[in-house]
């Protein structure tokens, strides 16, 4: 720094010189300097002033200014949003907010200390909420914008939500589109939770239901079960009544405590959607102890009984049939067998099987056509009149109606007077050939073309002649032959 306390006769060296050379270039471009920074300062406020200038009307009051701010939530439920404006003032700025390009009522949100905008409902993560400052709003003592106070060059208050409106993709035509679709009821369907009594329900919507039309919708959540027929009225435009989709008013019950219900407007009632289709026609009676159906009422128990399985095995011990009960209701897969008892044996031919139970009985012959030797006797028996009869032991019958021939020979022991007599059905044959006595030691009785008729039974009796004169002797065998047609067949079994 050069010397500034010189005193009278000093002498100046060059080294003073060239310090104060020195201080004089540092002060000129001090100088410089300084006149820059006037010039920027007077810049900053003639833009400071001119800025000032266009926030107020040439009457001097202030124009409407907006700052607009896009921000999305880096949280899952965020709610608190901070307004990036270094200016922003609580008390005098208002605030309009939007959330994912609907804008929210003041109900959903509110402005808290310094500047924070905080929601009523937290949000998800990559949510966009819109906010908008406006600055200088005329507020009437009211609380509204003040129509009295509002320049020429203002903004009014649709003009402020144009302004908004400007910020969402498609700004006003595609804000305004939007809003329209949002407030189409029936292609939105919003939701509410309801008020009023049970069976007279009241629900209400923001924004709210225009006009109740056919076909619009609302999905609410009832906060107390029905206990019959129902209404709902929805923001205040008349209590309509609930109908399931076939007509019917709604049964006790079908409204839950809690239940969530979509209820589509028909012009008349409201429709309770997925409710009141085609039941069938099964009742309590019809469905399982433990089970439950669904029906016009609700829901209802069954109480059809459910059985045991029914699986026994029912045996045949003669003439009387065997039964059993099932009880009424459901019974599972179950199988019931029928067996005859072993005692029958004796009643099934030999070789035939009848419900697990092998025959034992000889079975009778058959004899169908030509001429067959059917039964025999053999004996050494004195017959005279005082004789008891003898009856040859075969018994024969026929299976169909025809005729049929008989021929019996009967062996003696010598000349003899004794006959053969033919019985059908317990009396002798008088039909045909007559009985005929025996003329020789073996005499050949017969009777030809007997008509019988199926079921015929016909047996053969030995006896002596009544006349006295004839000499007595002995028997000593019978045959039987008969003759059968084609067609005709017979049995043939014991007499005894």
């Amino acid at each position: 720094m050069a010397k500034t306390n010189w005193q009278y006769g000093e002498i100046v060296t060059e080294e003073d010189f060239n310090q104060l050379g020195q201080e004089v270039n540092e002060a000129t471009a001090g100088l410089a300097v300084l006149e820059e920074q006037l010039g920027e300062a007077e810049q900053s406020s003639k833009a400071y002033t001119d800025q000032q200038i266009q926030l107020v009307t040439a009457t001097g009051i202030p124009k409407l200014v907006t700052y607009t701010y896009v921000l999305e939530a880096d949280q899952q439920g965020q709610t608190d949003f901070e307004i990036p404006l270094e200016t922003f003032v609580k008390e005098t700025d208002t605030v309009t907010v939007a959330q994912n390009s609907t804008v929210l009522s003041t109900e959903r949100y509110s402005v808290v200390d310094p500047k924070i905008v905080r929601l009523a409902e937290g949000v998800n993560i990559g949510t966009e909420i819109f906010i908008q400052v406006w600055k200088n709003v005329p507020i009437g003592p009211d609380g509204a914008i003040s129509a009295a106070v509002l320049a020429n060059d203002t903004v009014t208050e649709s003009k402020m939500t144009d302004e908004m409106k400007k910020d969402v993709p498609g700004g006003v035509v595609g804000y305004d589109a939007f809003a329209t679709h949002l407030a189409d009821f029936t292609q939105q369907i919003p939701y509410a939770v309801t008020a009023g009594s049970a069976n007279a329900y009241t629900a209400s919507t923001t924004p709210a239901l225009p006009a109740l039309v056919d076909g619009v919708a609302i999905t609410v959540k009832f906060h107390v079960v029905n206990t019959g027929a129902s209404t709902l009225n929805w923001n205040g435009k008349g209590a309509k009544a609930i109908k399931k989709a076939n007509g019917n008013d709604i049964s006790s019950g079908n409204l839950k405590l809690n239940g969530v219900y979509t209820l589509r407007y028909d012009g008349m009632s409201f429709i309770l959607q997925g409710e009141g289709g085609e039941y069938g026609t099964a009742g309590a009676a019809q469905v399982l102890t433990g089970y439950s159906i669904g029906t016009e009422n609700g829901l209802i128990n069954g109480t059809m009984p459910n059985n045991p399985s029914q699986t026994a095995t029912l045996q045949i011990t003669g003439s009387a049939k065997p039964i059993k009960s099932i009880p009424a209701g459901y019974v599972p897969a179950s199988m019931i067998t029928a067996e005859l008892a072993p005692a029958l044996a004796s009643k099934i031919l030999s070789g035939n099987t009848i419900g697990g139970v092998a025959g034992t009985a000889v079975a009778l012959p058959e004899i169908q056509t030509g001429n067959e030797v059917v039964g025999s006797w053999t004996g050494n028996v004195a017959v005279n009149t005082t004789t008891s009869n003898i009856w040859a032991n075969l018994k024969i019958i026929t299976q169909a109606a025809g005729t049929i021939k008989f021929e019996t020979t009967l062996g003696t022991s010598q000349w003899n007077g004794i006959i053969c007599q033919l019985y059908k059905n317990g009396a002798v044959y008088l039909g045909g050939a007559r009985t005929k006595a025996a003329n020789s030691s073996s005499g050949i009785v017969s009777w030809d073309d007997i008509t019988c008729a199926k079921g015929d039974v016909f047996e053969f009796l030995c006896t002596a002649t009544t006349d006295n004169s004839l000499y007595k002797g002995s028997l000593t065998d019978m045959n039987v032959k008969i003759t059968i047609p084609n067609g005709l067949f017979c049995t043939v079994t014991n007499r005894s």
